[in-house]
């Protein structure tokens, strides 16, 4: 395993937590606060900070620095939105950010190859779940091409880690 190995599970769970949650409910800010947050949800919320070491190299240290201040932002997102004070788009955005600040954290092509499978199962299953939303008027054509076109980047960057010389 990488010497920045980071509770990798708990982040991953926060993303999807973020993805599901953001495009599994309607776009109303009333019926957003009727929503209950899952217990998969609360603890993903509660996932601890990546620890930032003072023997890490520079580069990983800000990288760290980033995924802590995005996994903070997250959760205040998610307060904001317990109280009805932000949109599922948010929650969508700051996902987003989220997996890609994920990624960053290892350079090692397995190690980046497993969290993006993980990226796209997440995409995956929420494309159908915006599909079924849309289908029932609680959610926007463009929210639904927006988790496509996430899902078909994330496929890209898999394909091209599997295969680097195609």
């Amino acid at each position: 395993m990488s010497r920045h190995r980071t509770n990798s599970k708990l982040r991953w769970s926060c993303a999807l937590a973020i993805v599901l949650l953001g495009i599994g409910l309607p776009g109303s800010l009333d019926a957003q606060r009727a929503a209950k947050l899952s217990p998969k949800v609360m603890a993903a919320l509660s996932a601890p900070l990546v620890e930032v070491k003072d023997d890490d190299p520079p580069l990983l240290r800000l990288k760290k620095e980033r995924f802590n201040a995005v996994l903070k932002e997250a959760k205040a997102r998610f307060d904001l939105y317990d109280r009805g004070l932000t949109r599922i788009s948010e929650l969508i955005e700051v996902g987003e950010r989220l997996f890609s600040a994920e990624l960053d954290l290892y350079d090692q092509t397995e190690q980046r190859t497993q969290v993006l499978q993980r990226h796209l199962d997440v995409y995956i299953e929420a494309e159908a779940n915006l599909e079924r939303q849309v289908k029932e008027g609680l959610a926007t054509q463009a929210d639904l091409e927006r988790v496509r076109y996430n899902k078909l980047s994330v496929e890209i960057d898999l394909y091209k880690a599997k295969n680097p010389h195609s």
